[in-house]
């Protein structure tokens, strides 16, 4: 299962090269990946046909034993085999129908996404991938919708369905979750239903999920949609809109059916919806002019019927859903594509201008006749067993029963209706007018329709095919107890025969007086000026409208301001945060630390240089006073006892000054930091200090908090004997916790790589520079000096060099050091970027560069390449990813904690290189 679904999204990703390699034919190579699948589920069909279920369970949080379930019974293998055998087939048909469109191969991406999504959500037995693979649908069927993008019509459709099947989606994650919680476990096939049934979120659970299913699945009022959505390509109307997503809220209804039904609630609200849902779609169906419409609506028709089915809950009832199941799949994809054939063949699809096709497209007409056939439920078709299980099944529910069966023999009849308007009126009689002559359409286009057709026909002439492999172990998925399946063409005069006969007078009698009926359904002009597109687009036009309100409210482009408001709110819930924690014991800081001269000096400097850049004017003054505060924690930390805290304190700060002041540089000056309103300023101070005491008390409590199983003296006792280093920090960070340590240091180089375009710089500007006059030739060294900052001292300019060199050992000794004493990787890059940094100030970047001998990108790249290459090492040993391996040559350790270091240390020097290489070359 876990292979079938990988196989069709290994398809999708290989799609565009392979159109763009064989064009429309790739269409016969995409086709067979659903095919194969396709034979796969059905060479599973006897286990299953005879009770069995298949489960496979892939790993995905082991740690936490979360795994995704895969569940095969007799409803998803039904739902499977209707995917891959229709999706191949229109695979196939999309070559051809759209063989001139220049984004096939992303067509065919779209659509075999779609198939890999609907795939996982039949399979799914977890509750949340199910949900996953559930709006994966919607986001693909968005693509599938709207892919002739340039059309206000496709654009317009494409939004509203993500929007309400997608609103539907945040319903049903809420049902789910209380579900789980609820059901006592987090499997469809494990849920607790006597739980369920009696608990007093009952209720809730069942609203939550009517909500998610009827947006899905078009029931009133959520039906609007699905027509709208007929501005896709036919393709798409053909798969998604009449045999994959529509039904997956059908397919959520049943697989919830033995946990949520049963009650009353859940009968009557899925009769009443359904029933309406199929009156409306059908009396709507007969008012269109576009066949593709008409099939559109006929399709919510038989969504409402398929809920309605479900609601009653009967034994022919149940045997109807999964009859009308697989028969509405085989008729509509047909006609679906049959209509789409028209229109290739034609250049319309408007009823008055068609008739008479038959003579020139037989193939096609001859599809068109057995699938309206079996729309109209006549026998000896499987549409006609599905409509007299429907009929029976509803009289088993007695006087309600008998009468949702008057509306439902009203609705048929449309239904017989819409089936002779695509049929009778567009293949017989006279010839039509058509835009350009007809022609009979090639292999791709009509085997389609031809085979779901005759499949039709076989499934209704040789039932007990149907009934034994297919339909009986769907059924006994679907229902709460044991259901006796037996299906028939023929069992003498019933009530459910009496019905479908009236229905088949009336339907006749309704297409004979179709022009008549449609004057009398206009009378009702009030009824249809509001429609629900009128409603849809009104309401959305609201919500744009108050969203406007809204954003000039709050976007109103004051940096202040939002930083206010966002500090202040900050304050507000931390504030909450620990009232509610100290009616939890929590343990308030009672002892003070003892005081230190460098302790008490650092918060003095900090707290100055804090308030000197409140009060200063001008940007240079603000980036010397935030350096000092930033010193001032530099000297804090070192009185903490936390050396390598402090020296990266320090080297972040004078890497920080060094940004800011060229960037500010290139500024404007300014005379005044902050606003020059005196209410206002004291408004911010207001909100500093509050923030201020907000976050000193939350610190405050935090470090006064006991540690949990003492992890502190954990680490304390293991790092020297487990980690081979005495500097419990450096060992965290490259032993213990080194897949954390590896993932800040890609977020450092992604930071990097991201930063330095903005930046600006690079070869190009230097090159400009020199062409525009701004470059300058240094008269000592003889090169040039772009990007290097004005040192007029030759006495100073020279004592870099050394000072530089000095840097450069210090930051290797660092590096080597930093397992037992003060430093580490993360340091010795830091100071690295310093050493390189003085020297591209003084002497430009192409002598920094130079000396560097590789470029930053290089470094950056080999930093992560080693730091990666030294967890190989572990794994290649039969151990876990970043696993420490070691070897002591003389009685030295030496070991892939050290190697991982060094990839620190190459992957910070290289991003901050790379940023400030390009800063520097900008200011030439």
């Amino acid at each position: 299962m876990l292979a079938s679904v990988g196989l069709i999204a290994c398809a999708m990703l290989l799609a565009p090269l392979l159109a763009r390699a064989f064009d429309e034919r790739a269409g016969w190579l995409l086709a067979l990946a659903p095919l194969a699948v396709f034979g796969h589920f059905l060479s599973l069909v006897p286990e299953v046909a005879q009770g069995g279920t298949l489960t496979q369970t892939l790993a995905w949080v082991p740690a936490l034993e979360i795994g995704i379930t895969f569940r095969l019974d007799g409803l998803s293998l039904l739902f499977a085999l209707l995917i891959s055998g229709i999706g191949t087939l229109i695979v196939l048909y999309a070559g051809a129908y759209l063989s001139d469109h220049h984004h096939l191969g992303r067509f065919y991406a779209y659509l075999l996404g779609f198939m890999a999504a609907m795939l996982g959500l039949v399979l799914a037995d977890d509750l949340i991938a199910m949900f996953v693979f559930w709006e994966l649908t919607s986001v693909t069927s968005f693509l599938l919708i709207a892919f002739q993008h340039d059309k206000a019509d496709s654009r317009r459709a494409a939004l509203q369905a993500l929007l309400i099947t997608g609103g539907g989606g945040l319903a049903l994650l809420a049902g789910l979750i209380l579900l789980g919680n609820v059901g006592g476990s987090w499997q469809f096939s494990t849920l607790a239903v006597e739980a369920i049934a009696g608990h007093a979120l009952y209720p809730a659970i069942l609203a939550l999920v009517l909500i998610g299913a009827f947006t899905k699945s078009a029931q009133l009022p959520f039906h609007l949609w699905l027509p709208n959505a007929m501005a896709a390509p036919t393709p798409v109307s053909a798969y998604l809109h009449s045999a994959t997503m529509v039904k997956a809220g059908v397919y959520l209804l049943a697989r919830l059916n033995p946990a949520l039904g049963g009650s009353a609630s859940w009968g009557t609200i899925l009769i009443s919806v359904g029933a309406a849902t199929a009156l409306v779609g059908a009396v709507l169906a007969i008012r269109q002019t576009d066949l593709k419409r008409v099939l559109a609506y006929t399709t919510v028709t038989v969504l409402g019927q398929l809920t309605m089915l479900l609601g009653t809950n009967t034994h022919y009832g149940l045997q109807a859903f999964a009859i009308y199941l697989v028969a509405h799949a085989l008729y509509k994809a047909a006609l679906f594509m049959a209509v789409g054939a028209i229109d290739h063949a034609t250049g319309t699809r408007q009823i008055a201008l068609l008739g008479g096709l038959i003579r020139h497209m037989p193939l096609t007409g001859f599809a068109v006749a057995l699938a309206a056939f079996s729309n109209a439920g006549l026998p000896p078709f499987f549409g006609f067993i599905a409509k007299e299980f429907t009929y029976a099944g509803l009289i088993e529910l007695g006087l309600a029963g008998w009468a949702t069966t008057v509306v439902m023999i009203v609705t048929n009849a449309l239904l017989l209706t819409a089936a002779g308007l695509v049929f009778v009126r567009a293949f017989l009689g006279r010839e039509g007018r058509y835009p350009h002559p007809p022609h009979e359409v090639s292999l791709p286009m009509w085997i389609g329709p031809m085979l779901l057709a005759v499949g039709g026909f076989i499934f209704g002439a040789f039932n007990n095919l149907a009934e034994v492999w297919l339909i009986d172990a769907a059924v006994q998925a679907v229902s709460r107890t044991t259901v006796p399946v037996n299906l028939y063409l023929w069992s003498g005069f019933t009530p459910a025969l009496l019905a479908s006969l009236l229905t088949v007078a009336l339907g006749v009698l309704f297409y004979l007086q179709r022009t008549r009926l449609r004057r009398r359904l206009s009378l009702w002009r009030v009824l249809w000026r509001v429609s629900g597109d009128m409603i849809w687009d009104r309401l959305l036009k609201r919500v744009f409208a108050f969203a406007t309100r809204v954003a000039d409210r709050f976007q109103h482009g004051s940096l202040r301001q939002h930083i206010s408001a966002l500090v202040l709110a900050i304050a507000g819930f931390a504030l909450i945060g620990l009232v509610a924690s100290s009616a939890d014991n929590l343990v308030w800081p009672e002892v003070a630390s003892p005081v230190n001269v460098a302790a008490l000096l650092g918060c003095v400097l900090a707290m100055a240089g804090a308030a000197a850049a409140a009060t200063m004017p001008g940007r240079v003054a603000l980036v010397a006073t935030l350096g000092a505060s930033g010193l001032g924690l530099a000297l804090i930390f070192l009185a903490a006892r936390a050396p390598d805290v402090a020296i990266t304190q320090l080297m972040v700060e004078t890497l920080t000054v060094i940004f800011l002041a060229l960037v500010l540089r290139r500024l404007p000056p300014t005379r005044q930091v902050g606003s020059r309103k005196p209410a206002a300023r004291r408004f911010h101070a207001i909100v500093a200090i509050v923030i201020g005491t907000v976050v000193a008390a939350m610190m405050l409590i935090t470090v006064s908090q006991p540690l949990p199983g003492d992890i502190a003296q954990w680490y304390l006792e293991h790092s020297l004997a487990a980690g081979k280093g005495a500097n419990v920090v450096n060992v965290i960070l490259v032993d213990f916790r080194a897949l954390d340590t590896l993932g800040e240091i890609l977020v450092v180089a992604l930071a990097g790589l991201a930063a330095a375009p903005l930046l600006g710089g690079g070869r190009r500007s230097r090159h400009a520079a020199r062409r525009m006059g701004n470059g300058s030739v240094d008269e000592h060294t003889g090169g040039a000096r772009e990007g290097s900052a004005d040192f007029a001292s030759v006495l100073l300019r020279q004592g870099i060099l050394p000072l530089s060199a000095l840097l450069a050992l210090i930051a290797l000794v660092l590096l080597w050091r930093g397992h037992n004493l003060p430093g580490g990787g993360f340091i010795g890059g830091l100071v690295a970027a310093c050493a390189a940094v003085l020297l591209a100030l003084a002497f430009g970047v192409d002598r920094a560069r130079a000396v560097l001998r590789l470029p930053p990108l290089a470094l950056l790249a080999i930093g992560l390449a080693v730091a990666a290459g030294a967890g190989l090492i572990g794994l290649l040993q039969g151990q876990a990813f970043l696993a420490g391996r070691w070897i002591f040559p003389a009685g030295l350790a030496l070991g892939t904690p050290l190697l991982f270091d060094l990839g620190v240390f190459l992957t910070v020097l290289g991003a901050v290189l790379h940023m400030l290489f390009r800063l520097l070359a900008r200011e030439a």
